[in-house]
């Protein structure tokens, strides 16, 4: 019943996006009030207070008591949290930017011994690996490779179309019923080589900020592994840091 609840304020939290992304509700503009929202929405007002309780974690809206809720004023670049574990897109969105895809690649090859290790596959084992070049306004501004167990998706039936979609995130909780609980993610710079350059529209050598990132379930199962390759320009991570006096 809880996961049920979740997946559902996670499936409104996404449409919210989208009509703001869309302009339906622009940047400073004032949200309908909960009892008009979750009928529009066609929720109850317990979900859509968890999905908008969700969207002003992220920074989209703004919670103002006594006045109401409103879409939140950005800067351009696509903001986030490193203790916050958002898709791409999700990222994107929450900054106020409409996010895009291009240059879909959909393969299924046999994991190399480094996607192995960090999915405790075999090595001979297959995956499901998806590439994108991920947009932000029309601008290039993530190449992403990841990789599925193909013997876990082959447990649903999927169209390839279905991961076209923003979110994996999403793919994994409608179609599989896994919802992530945490990732263990991993930074370092590079520099473009020439292939990854012109994907991104740069020239090569320019320095991107490599993300590499496994997801985990609840029970600790690794069921997706990210490789992103950023802008450098077009993000600002804010990372939270306690300090000696903090336990």
């Amino acid at each position: 019943m809880l996961r049920g609840r979740r997946a559902l304020a996670s499936q409104v939290r996404q449409r919210l996006r989208i009509l703001i992304s869309t302009g339906l509700y622009p940047p400073g503009s004032r949200l309908p009030n909960e009892e008009e929202l979750s009928e529009t929405l066609g929720v109850s007002r317990t979900t859509l207070r968890e999905a908008l309780q969700a969207l002003a974690e992220e920074g989209l809206i703004l919670r103002r008591h006594g006045q109401g809720t409103f879409v939140n004023r950005h800067p351009q670049q696509v903001q986030g949290s490193l203790d916050r574990n958002l898709d791409i897109s999700e990222l994107i969105r929450a900054s106020g930017h409409l996010p895009g895809t291009r240059d879909v690649v959909i393969q299924t090859m046999p994991a190399s011994p480094h996607v192995a290790t960090q999915l405790s596959l075999a090595p001979a084992d297959e995956v499901l690996a998806i590439e994108r070049v991920r947009l932000a306004d029309q601008r290039p501004v993530v190449f992403s490779i990841d990789f599925l167990p193909m013997a876990l998706v082959q447990t649903v039936n999927y169209e390839l179309t279905d991961l076209y979609s923003d979110s994996l995130y999403d793919f994994l909780i409608q179609r599989l019923g896994l919802t992530i609980h945490h990732g263990l993610a991993q930074l370092r710079p590079v520099l473009a080589e020439v292939w990854l350059a012109q994907k991104l529209g740069l020239s090569p050598g320019v320095p991107l900020l490599y993300i590499e990132q496994v997801d985990y379930t609840l029970e600790q199962r690794p069921v997706l592994f990210s490789q992103g390759y950023h802008v450098p320009d077009a993000f600002e991570f804010v990372l939270y840091r306690r300090g000696p006096g903090e336990s």
